[in-house]
């Protein structure tokens, strides 16, 4: 029996501070009928990267602007 896709689905993105900069890691999570989860890689927009960057990383004064 295969699961069926429900209608929900969420973009996640993980940031790691690392040598003075952010890494980013984005996954789709998608929510299969029986409850469970599918997640894929997926590349970072670079607009998602900016403005992470901008709330976390500077605002802080943890790295410089990109």
């Amino acid at each position: 029996m295969h699961s069926q896709l429900s209608h929900d689905a969420y973009g996640v993105t993980y940031v790691h501070l690392k040598d003075g900069g952010l890494q980013f890691e984005t996954e789709a999570a998608l929510q299969l009928d029986d409850g469970s989860m599918l997640t894929l890689r997926m590349p970072t927009l670079h607009s998602e990267i900016l403005a992470i960057h901008e709330a976390v990383c500077i605002r802080q004064g943890w790295c410089h602007a990109a």
